[in-house]
Parts: C-alpha cells; sequence; structure tokens
C-alpha cells in the first residue's frame, strides 16, 4: 500500500516501482508536495505495469554514452571493435548529437546521414556509424531511458561491391623483389616483413590473425596454425604449404615474446605501404594479399565450400567475390573448348589450366 508519512518533521513516501519493489524517499516538510510526488510516480508505475509506456530520461545523449552504455557494452566487445565503436562514438556521434537522448528522431538520424554523405564519408563508413547509434538506442529502450527507439527502421545506404584486387604471378614477383634494396635495414624490413607478406599469400589469414599468432598456436609436426580469435568467432585450422612453413622458421628465434611477429598492426600496415610502393604497385593494400590467395586458389579450381574454409568465412556469399578470375584464365577456357570449327566441337587444351605461382615460394 502506498502513503506518506512524516518522520522527524520531514514528509515521506512509500511505495512499489514498477518491478515490485518497495521504495522509500524523502520529499521535504510540505505534505501536499509529498503527495503530488507520489501521485505522480504511481501515475508512472502504473502507465509501465499496464501501458507499457515508459517516461523518457532526461538525460544528455553524452552522459547517457559515456556513463550508461559504454560501461555496460564495451567489456563484451573485440579490442578492435572497441577501438573502432569508441572512434566513432568520439569523432562524430557525440559532436552530432549534444541534447538529451530523448531528442533524437528519425528525422535527425536522416540529417545526420545526409551530413555525412555531404561530407564524403562513404556508404560503408556511415553504415557503421548508424550501427552504433541504433544499438544505443536499442539499449536504451532495454535499460528504460526511452519508451521507444525511433531510428529501428531506418534503412542502409546501399555499398558498392567490395574491392578486390590481386596480385598476378608477374606482380608477387615484382613485390618480392621489393626487399631486395639497400633500405631494407630496419628490423621490421629484414627479419619480420617478408615472412609475414609470404605467410599471408600463402595462406589468406587476415592482418590481425597472423598477428595474433603465439609459438603455441604452430604444430610444426603437423604443418598446420590454431587460430582462436578469429573475426567471426570461430577457432579455425590454417594448413602450411611449403612456402608459408619455411617462412615461418626463417623467423628470427625469440624468448622474451611468446608472439611469432612482435610488432602492432599500423607498423606492420606502413612497412607494407612502404613496401608496396617500391614494387610500383602503388594503391595495393596489405589486405589483398588475402584477396590474392584466394583468386589464385579459386582459379586452381578450389571449390567454392573449400575456399569458404580456408578463408574462414561463414557467409558463403563472401567467397563469391572471388569469382573474378584473370583474363588469362578467362582466357584460357574459353579457347579450351573450340565449337564449331568443321561442325565438330574439338578440345585443345584442358579447360581453366592453371599454374599456381611458384614465385610466392621464393
Amino acid at each position: 500500500m502506498s502513503r506518506v508519512f512524516e518522520r522527524d518533521g520531514d514528509w515521506w513516501i512509500d511505495f512499489k516501482d514498477a518491478q515490485g519493489i518497495r521504495r522509500r524517499k524523502m520529499i521535504g516538510p510540505n505534505k501536499r508536495v509529498a503527495q503530488e510526488v507520489l501521485d505522480g510516480i504511481l501515475g508512472n508505475v502504473a502507465r509501465r505495469v499496464y501501458l507499457g509506456v515508459i517516461d523518457d530520461s532526461p538525460i544528455s545523449f553524452a552522459d547517457f554514452a559515456d556513463k550508461v552504455w559504454w560501461k555496460r557494452v564495451s567489456h563484451t566487445l573485440k579490442p578492435r571493435t572497441q577501438e573502432r565503436w569508441e572512434g566513432i562514438l568520439e569523432k562524430h556521434l557525440k559532436p552530432a548529437f549534444p541534447g538529451a537522448l530523448r531528442a533524437i528522431t528519425a528525422a535527425t538520424a536522416e540529417s545526420y546521414v545526409a551530413k555525412r554523405i555531404e561530407q564524403k564519408a562513404s556508404a560503408s563508413s556511415v553504415n557503421r556509424e548508424v550501427t552504433v547509434l541504433k544499438h544505443m538506442l536499442k539499449r536504451a529502450v532495454q535499460w528504460e531511458y526511452v519508451n521507444t527507439n525511433p531510428i529501428a527502421g531506418l534503412k542502409a545506404l546501399r555499398e558498392p561491391p567490395g574491392r578486390t584486387r590481386f596480385l598476378s604471378v608477374e606482380e608477387i614477383g615484382k613485390l618480392l623483389g621489393a626487399f631486395d634494396w639497400d633500405g631494407a635495414s630496419s628490423p621490421l624490413l629484414r627479419h619480420y616483413l617478408r615472412p609475414f607478406v609470404v605467410l599471408a599469400i600463402n595462406t589468406g589469414m587476415r592482418r590481425n590473425e597472423i598477428l595474433s599468432l603465439t609459438r603455441k598456436s604452430v604444430d610444426w609436426g603437423n604443418r598446420v596454425l590454431t587460430l582462436d580469435d578469429t573475426k567471426n568467432g570461430t577457432p579455425r585450422h590454417v594448413y602450411l604449404n611449403d612456402a608459408a612453413f619455411d617462412a615461418l622458421r626463417s623467423l628470427p628465434a625469440r624468448l622474451d615474446i611468446d608472439r611469432v611477429f612482435p610488432f602492432d598492426p599500423n607498423q606492420v600496415t606502413m612497412a607494407f605501404r612502404r613496401l608496396a610502393k617500391r614494387a610500383g604497385l602503388g594503391g595495393f593494400r596489405l589486405h589483398d594479399l588475402r584477396h590474392t590467395f584466394a583468386s589464385h586458389q579459386a582459379m586452381s579450381g578450389v571449390a567454392s565450400r573449400g575456399l569458404q574454409v580456408l578463408l574462414g568465412h561463414k557467409d558463403a556469399r563472401m567467397t563469391m567475390r572471388y569469382s573474378h578470375l584473370s583474363d588469362s584464365y578467362l582466357r584460357n577456357a574459353v579457347n579450351g573448348v573450340v565449337l564449331g570449327r568443321s561442325g565438330t566441337a574439338s578440345q585443345e587444351g584442358q579447360v581453366g589450366t592453371y599454374v599456381a605461382p611458384e614465385v610466392a615460394a621464393k
């Protein structure tokens, strides 16, 4: 039973909240004010219990982001996702929504998207930012800071097809040949970058997967790597061919650190960018080594399901990106079967004949 009562000259209210938990609060010296507060609280409780209506909190967007949302969700995210989401929050969302959390509407969110497009942000970048905003508002509803999520139905921007750039056999030779120059004097270039590149191009592992390798990850007897921390969250095994196996064996022996490649993601990315430029492959990115592995595997005849497993894709549609095959492979496939010559069909060569890039093993 809800009531107001006096204690030591102050009036208190006694009530049960929407969860049925008994609460007591001191209001002040005025009984009428205490009764009005109690009536208001009971009205809110009734709306929640019987109508499911939640009064929106006056908390600011920034305070909700920092003091509530980030404290509760950050520890559930992978380190890379933490870094990316925190950057989106600080650089874009908090400056764009300086007012109250409840002030965000579908219209303000659409205005944000339009402004980001005017700023020449890519569709994929804007979609990632909106994903974070949707996550925040979804949690705000669950935690009863707002009654509804106003942007739940906001559609993602259409993104262009993913970039698939891969090296030809000749370009692989240029890339590996770029290590043979006087400027390659830093320990990173001299001892680690070449094995890193050879490993990436012969396994298709992502940059962070390679950097996560420890001595325990390597099964030297079976020539298999075990990846416990992958992008899709599922552990997988990576099989080593001769080139990849020799690349790992060439690494300096170190007892001071358990990691196989002791540098951070930005270091290897910047070093590779300089290497690619030296090789005359400006614009070729580190992740394109994964594309190179996948494309040459596809051209060698590996079935899509096998390629999906090799790459660690959960979604087969990601693997289909590597149907972009080289001109020489496609030309060879067409020339392999000749129709209409003297009214007969003749097979002049093996369709799709492909020679694996042995240069990658050097």
